[in-house]
Protein backbone atom coordinates (compact mmCIF):
# COMPACT_ATOMS: atom_id res chain seq x y z
CA UNK A 1 0.00 0.00 0.00
CA UNK A 2 2.74 2.62 1.09
CA UNK A 3 4.21 1.97 -2.69
CA UNK A 4 0.81 3.12 -4.04
CA UNK A 5 0.70 6.27 -2.11
CA UNK A 6 4.43 7.11 -2.60
CA UNK A 7 3.58 6.38 -6.36
CA UNK A 8 0.95 8.53 -5.99
CA UNK A 9 2.67 11.45 -4.16
CA UNK A 10 5.05 11.52 -7.13
CA UNK A 11 2.64 11.97 -9.51
CA UNK A 12 1.38 14.50 -7.16
CA UNK A 13 4.62 16.27 -6.96
CA UNK A 14 4.86 16.22 -10.92
CA UNK A 15 1.81 17.48 -11.47
CA UNK A 16 2.60 20.46 -9.59
CA UNK A 17 6.03 21.42 -10.32
CA UNK A 18 5.42 20.85 -14.87
CA UNK A 19 2.29 23.40 -14.15
CA UNK A 20 4.16 25.78 -11.56
CA UNK A 21 6.89 25.80 -14.89
CA UNK A 22 4.69 26.05 -17.73
CA UNK A 23 3.24 29.11 -17.34
CA UNK A 24 7.37 31.40 -16.99
CA UNK A 25 8.78 29.21 -19.66
CA UNK A 26 5.44 30.25 -21.68
CA UNK A 27 5.62 33.68 -20.86
CA UNK A 28 9.61 33.65 -21.88
CA UNK A 29 8.71 32.35 -25.32
CA UNK A 30 5.98 35.25 -25.56
CA UNK A 31 8.31 38.10 -24.33
CA UNK A 32 10.46 36.62 -27.26
CA UNK A 33 7.67 37.26 -30.10
CA UNK A 34 6.95 40.29 -28.28
CA UNK A 35 10.77 41.47 -28.91
CA UNK A 36 10.64 40.03 -32.50
CA UNK A 37 7.74 42.65 -33.27
CA UNK A 38 7.90 45.22 -31.43
CA UNK A 39 12.01 46.07 -31.68
CA UNK A 40 13.11 43.34 -35.01
CA UNK A 41 13.37 46.70 -37.08
CA UNK A 42 15.95 48.01 -34.75
CA UNK A 43 18.15 44.56 -34.34
CA UNK A 44 20.34 42.76 -36.95
CA UNK A 45 20.31 39.34 -38.06
CA UNK A 46 22.32 37.70 -35.45
CA UNK A 47 20.10 40.18 -32.74
CA UNK A 48 17.06 38.24 -34.39
CA UNK A 49 18.78 35.04 -34.56
CA UNK A 50 19.47 34.71 -31.21
CA UNK A 51 16.06 36.50 -30.13
CA UNK A 52 14.52 33.37 -32.64
CA UNK A 53 16.47 30.80 -31.00
CA UNK A 54 15.41 31.96 -26.99
CA UNK A 55 12.26 31.43 -28.06
CA UNK A 56 12.40 28.13 -30.05
CA UNK A 57 14.52 26.73 -27.14
CA UNK A 58 11.58 27.87 -24.34
CA UNK A 59 8.82 26.22 -26.90
CA UNK A 60 11.18 22.99 -26.55
CA UNK A 61 11.22 23.26 -22.59
CA UNK A 62 7.49 23.99 -22.66
CA UNK A 63 6.81 20.67 -24.90
CA UNK A 64 9.51 18.28 -22.66
CA UNK A 65 7.55 19.40 -19.63
CA UNK A 66 4.32 18.52 -21.16
CA UNK A 67 5.59 15.39 -22.02
CA UNK A 68 7.26 14.68 -18.49
CA UNK A 69 3.51 15.81 -17.59
CA UNK A 70 1.53 13.27 -19.73
CA UNK A 71 4.09 10.15 -18.91
CA UNK A 72 3.35 10.51 -15.06
CA UNK A 73 -0.27 10.58 -15.92
CA UNK A 74 -0.21 7.24 -18.20
CA UNK A 75 -1.46 5.00 -15.24
CA UNK A 76 -4.54 6.57 -15.32
CA UNK A 77 -5.20 5.06 -18.86
CA UNK A 78 -6.17 1.94 -17.32
CA UNK A 79 -9.41 3.63 -15.48
CA UNK A 80 -12.38 4.47 -17.12
CA UNK A 81 -12.50 1.02 -19.06
CA UNK A 82 -15.49 0.40 -21.49
CA UNK A 83 -16.12 -0.99 -25.15
CA UNK A 84 -15.10 0.99 -27.82
CA UNK A 85 -16.12 0.59 -31.50
CA UNK A 86 -12.70 1.51 -33.23
CA UNK A 87 -14.53 1.88 -36.42
CA UNK A 88 -16.26 4.96 -35.47
CA UNK A 89 -13.30 5.65 -33.19
CA UNK A 90 -10.46 5.56 -35.68
CA UNK A 91 -12.65 8.29 -37.83
CA UNK A 92 -12.36 10.74 -34.90
CA UNK A 93 -9.02 10.31 -34.43
CA UNK A 94 -7.89 10.60 -38.22
CA UNK A 95 -10.10 14.18 -38.39
CA UNK A 96 -7.93 15.48 -35.09
CA UNK A 97 -4.40 14.34 -36.57
CA UNK A 98 -5.59 16.54 -39.87
CA UNK A 99 -3.73 14.98 -42.57
CA UNK A 100 -2.18 17.07 -45.28
CA UNK A 101 -3.57 16.94 -49.07
CA UNK A 102 -0.33 14.51 -49.92
CA UNK A 103 -1.43 11.92 -47.09
CA UNK A 104 -3.97 9.27 -47.59
CA UNK A 105 -4.94 7.60 -44.43
CA UNK A 106 -7.06 4.04 -45.18
CA UNK A 107 -8.35 1.43 -43.18
CA UNK A 108 -7.72 -2.29 -44.84
CA UNK A 109 -10.67 -4.35 -43.21
CA UNK A 110 -13.21 -3.97 -40.28
CA UNK A 111 -11.59 -2.95 -36.72
CA UNK A 112 -12.50 -4.91 -33.79
CA UNK A 113 -15.34 -3.86 -30.34
CA UNK A 114 -12.24 -3.38 -27.92
CA UNK A 115 -12.07 -3.02 -24.03
CA UNK A 116 -9.80 -0.50 -23.25
CA UNK A 117 -9.75 3.47 -22.14
CA UNK A 118 -10.79 5.50 -24.99
CA UNK A 119 -8.22 8.15 -23.70
CA UNK A 120 -5.19 5.36 -24.11
CA UNK A 121 -6.56 4.34 -27.20
CA UNK A 122 -6.81 7.50 -29.10
CA UNK A 123 -3.10 8.60 -27.73
CA UNK A 124 -2.21 5.32 -29.18
CA UNK A 125 -3.22 5.89 -32.75
CA UNK A 126 -2.98 9.65 -32.80
CA UNK A 127 0.96 9.04 -32.14
CA UNK A 128 1.56 6.55 -34.84
CA UNK A 129 -0.39 8.65 -36.95
CA UNK A 130 0.97 11.53 -36.14
CA UNK A 131 4.58 10.18 -36.77
CA UNK A 132 3.61 8.70 -40.25
CA UNK A 133 2.72 12.18 -40.94
CA UNK A 134 5.39 14.29 -39.40
CA UNK A 135 8.25 11.83 -41.27
CA UNK A 136 7.04 11.07 -44.64
CA UNK A 137 9.26 12.06 -47.51
CA UNK A 138 7.08 11.07 -50.12
CA UNK A 139 5.52 13.19 -52.27
CA UNK A 140 2.49 11.07 -51.72
CA UNK A 141 2.01 9.43 -48.92
CA UNK A 142 0.18 6.64 -47.70
CA UNK A 143 -0.76 5.24 -44.26
CA UNK A 144 -2.50 2.00 -44.05
CA UNK A 145 -4.45 0.96 -40.95
CA UNK A 146 -5.22 -2.92 -40.36
CA UNK A 147 -6.30 -5.30 -38.22
CA UNK A 148 -6.11 -9.37 -37.20
CA UNK A 149 -6.71 -12.06 -34.96
CA UNK A 150 -3.93 -13.50 -32.87
CA UNK A 151 -5.21 -16.27 -30.54
CA UNK A 152 -6.54 -14.16 -27.45
CA UNK A 153 -5.37 -10.85 -29.15
CA UNK A 154 -5.94 -8.07 -31.88
CA UNK A 155 -3.40 -7.15 -33.45
CA UNK A 156 -3.41 -4.01 -35.07
CA UNK A 157 -1.15 -2.35 -37.52
CA UNK A 158 -0.21 1.44 -38.81
CA UNK A 159 1.89 1.50 -42.21
CA UNK A 160 3.17 3.97 -44.15
CA UNK A 161 5.75 4.46 -47.14
CA UNK A 162 7.77 7.00 -45.48
CA UNK A 163 11.73 6.71 -44.91
CA UNK A 164 12.23 3.90 -42.70
CA UNK A 165 14.14 3.02 -39.90
CA UNK A 166 17.09 1.06 -39.45
CA UNK A 167 17.08 -2.16 -37.61
CA UNK A 168 19.71 -0.94 -34.92
CA UNK A 169 17.76 2.09 -34.04
CA UNK A 170 14.28 -0.63 -33.59
CA UNK A 171 14.69 -0.52 -29.63
CA UNK A 172 15.85 2.95 -29.22
CA UNK A 173 12.64 4.63 -30.68
CA UNK A 174 10.82 3.52 -27.96
CA UNK A 175 12.67 5.04 -25.54
CA UNK A 176 11.76 8.21 -23.39
CA UNK A 177 13.39 11.14 -25.22
CA UNK A 178 15.22 9.86 -28.03
CA UNK A 179 14.57 11.17 -31.39
CA UNK A 180 16.37 9.66 -34.93
CA UNK A 181 16.04 13.71 -35.82
CA UNK A 182 18.81 16.00 -34.67
CA UNK A 183 16.70 18.60 -32.08
CA UNK A 184 17.96 21.58 -35.24
CA UNK A 185 16.06 19.95 -37.50
CA UNK A 186 12.78 18.68 -35.86
CA UNK A 187 10.50 19.81 -32.83
CA UNK A 188 9.89 16.14 -31.74
CA UNK A 189 9.23 15.58 -27.94
CA UNK A 190 11.14 12.06 -27.83
CA UNK A 191 8.13 10.71 -25.47
CA UNK A 192 5.29 9.79 -27.94
CA UNK A 193 6.05 6.20 -28.59
CA UNK A 194 7.27 5.37 -25.04
CA UNK A 195 3.76 6.76 -23.95
CA UNK A 196 2.14 4.25 -26.37
CA UNK A 197 4.77 1.66 -25.80
CA UNK A 198 3.75 1.49 -22.04
CA UNK A 199 -0.22 2.22 -22.70
CA UNK A 200 -0.24 -1.25 -24.82
CA UNK A 201 2.07 -2.92 -22.31
CA UNK A 202 -0.64 -1.75 -19.26
CA UNK A 203 -3.07 -3.42 -21.89
CA UNK A 204 -1.80 -6.54 -21.43
CA UNK A 205 -0.14 -6.28 -24.91
CA UNK A 206 3.23 -5.61 -27.16
CA UNK A 207 4.31 -3.40 -29.47
CA UNK A 208 7.08 -3.70 -32.27
CA UNK A 209 8.64 -2.56 -36.01
CA UNK A 210 9.26 -4.25 -38.66
CA UNK A 211 11.18 -1.52 -41.41
CA UNK A 212 13.20 -0.70 -44.00
CA UNK A 213 15.20 1.89 -45.08
CA UNK A 214 13.34 3.80 -47.94
CA UNK A 215 10.53 1.03 -47.77
CA UNK A 216 8.30 2.65 -44.97
CA UNK A 217 7.62 1.10 -41.45
CA UNK A 218 4.80 -0.85 -40.07
CA UNK A 219 4.19 -0.37 -36.33
CA UNK A 220 1.99 -3.54 -34.63
CA UNK A 221 0.56 -3.89 -31.49
CA UNK A 222 -1.71 -6.20 -29.30
CA UNK A 223 -4.62 -6.08 -27.51
CA UNK A 224 -5.69 -8.84 -25.29
CA UNK A 225 -9.67 -9.41 -26.07
CA UNK A 226 -12.29 -9.29 -23.33
CA UNK A 227 -12.14 -12.83 -21.16
CA UNK A 228 -15.54 -13.70 -22.10
CA UNK A 229 -15.31 -12.99 -25.70
CA UNK A 230 -12.19 -15.37 -25.64
CA UNK A 231 -13.93 -18.27 -23.49
CA UNK A 232 -16.68 -18.20 -26.01
CA UNK A 233 -14.08 -19.02 -28.76
CA UNK A 234 -12.67 -21.75 -26.96
CA UNK A 235 -15.89 -22.86 -26.39
CA UNK A 236 -17.29 -22.91 -29.74
CA UNK A 237 -13.52 -24.28 -30.74
CA UNK A 238 -14.13 -27.66 -28.67
CA UNK A 239 -17.94 -28.11 -29.66
CA UNK A 240 -16.49 -28.66 -33.34
CA UNK A 241 -13.77 -30.59 -32.38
Amino acid sequence: MGGIENNKELQDFIHIVANDLKAPIRGIATLADWLLMDYGDKLDEQGKNYIQLLGNRAKRISNLIESILRYSQIGRVTTNIEKINLNTLIEKIIYRVAPPDNIEITIENELPILTCSRNGLMQIFQNLLSNAITFMDKPQGQVKIGCSEEGKFWKLSVTDNGPGIAEENFEKIFQIFHTLSPPEEMETKGVGLTLVKKIVELYGGRIWIESKLGQGSTFFFTIPKPQREVENVELQADTIS
